[in-house]
């Protein structure tokens, strides 16, 4: 009868390695609601934002999330020859990157631009001349707050000397501008001169949202593995029993 009270003997290695993976799995998890949550509030901020009706603006608002999305009419001077490629993106099957141009307004402050999607062999120092003059401009488009933005991890290196950057490093532009750069980018949609734009990209709130999902499968492993645990534990216990019962 004393056995019968230890029909569960996971043993001490599998306890350990079940709790450290449970841990991970239901963390995992977790990260993935916090994910959802986050997705959802931009998704709303930016069907709020782009559903509100345009406004001209002489200079940047001095609460950034109060225009988050919003479309908006800006006036300046294109810094052409601080041209760089930001990220990189696929269109029509060809690899390529967001132009990016800092645009001085009247007020003197900086804020970037995303001229549209250029082909990888027009990417700067090899634009088209029509994008790498330095011109002014009236630009419609979707302002986005990007604050102080990170460089995450497995995102490479920016390469300031080549004018290819993967995250928008403020601090390394504002040295390459000779001025500070304000937490804005504008997604030009259309621009007077007309030409002074790439492929332009339209700005939708359609951005994929699968950490429910993703949350749902972690929650679910760790839940298979409490189960594995415990069916393991009692098959290893009653194995133990019939031993010790034909021993005895």
């Amino acid at each position: 009868m004393p056995a019968e009270g230890r029909r569960f003997r996971p043993g001490a290695a599998a306890t350990l390695a079940t709790a450290l993976a449970f841990l991970v799995l239901v963390g995992l998890g977790s990260w993935q609601v916090k994910r959802l949550f986050w997705k959802q509030d931009l998704i709303a901020r930016m069907e709020t934002g782009l559903a509100a009706p345009p406004v001209t603006l002489d200079t940047l608002p001095a609460d950034g999330r109060a225009f988050d999305y919003r479309r908006v009419r800006l006036a300046g001077e294109l810094l052409a020859v601080h041209n760089f490629a930001l990220g990189a993106l696929t269109v029509g099957g060809r690899l390529g990157a967001s132009l990016i141009t800092p645009m001085r307004l009247a007020d003197g402050t900086v804020l970037l631009v995303d001229r549209g999607w250029l082909p990888e062999a027009e990417l700067p120092p090899a634009e088209p001349a029509a994008l790498a003059r330095p011109a002014r401009a009236r630009i419609d488009g979707v302002l986005v707050h990007i604050g102080d933005v990170r460089q995450r991890l497995f995102v490479p290196d920016n390469d300031i000397t080549a004018r290819r950057f993967y995250w928008l490093d403020r601090e390394a532009l504002a040295r390459l501008v000779g001025a500070p750069v304000a937490p804005f980018l504008l997604h030009a949609q259309e621009a007077e001169p007309p030409e002074l734009l790439a492929t332009v990209l339209p700005v939708r709130a359609n951005l994929p949202n699968r950490h429910l999902g993703y949350a749902v499968t972690w929650f679910g492993l760790a839940a298979s593995l409490l189960v594995i645990y415990v069916v393991f534990g009692f098959r290893r216990g009653a194995e133990r029993r019939d031993r010790s019962l034909s021993e005895g």
